[in-house]
């Protein structure tokens, strides 16, 4: 999206400085820190997967790595606030339940 926002300023200001001048600041002094910190989190979360599927296997280890959905849908009802409604949290519970328990069921499919 931003490089189409460059290419549409310096189509309207015909000059590459004022078309990168003409685009909404990065904010990189403010921002840094808290997107290295997501990055590297990210990363974390990556290799943490790739190990997690080397050491159990593909069929295991990427359900496993798949829970993490569990996570970021808790994080979202509790922190974010994103699903409202007692029916729908509910909902969403159950059916984390059944996900869980189908991680488990295929946990002890892994054998050394």
């Amino acid at each position: 999206m931003w490089i189409i926002r460059l290419l549409h300023n310096m189509y309207i200001l015909s000059s590459l400085n004022a078309a990168v001048e003409a685009l909404p600041s990065f904010h990189i002094d403010v921002m840094w820190k808290p997107g290295c910190l997501a990055g590297l989190i990210w990363s974390i979360g990556n290799f943490s997967g790739i190990v997690s599927i080397t050491v159990l296997g593909e069929f295991t280890g990427y359900s496993v790595t798949q829970g993490s959905m569990i996570i970021s849908g808790l994080w979202g009802i509790f922190w974010y606030n994103e699903i409202k409604g007692a029916r729908s949290i509910f909902g969403w519970l159950l059916s984390s339940v059944v996900a869980l328990g189908g991680i488990l069921w295929l946990s002890y499919e892994h054998v050394r």
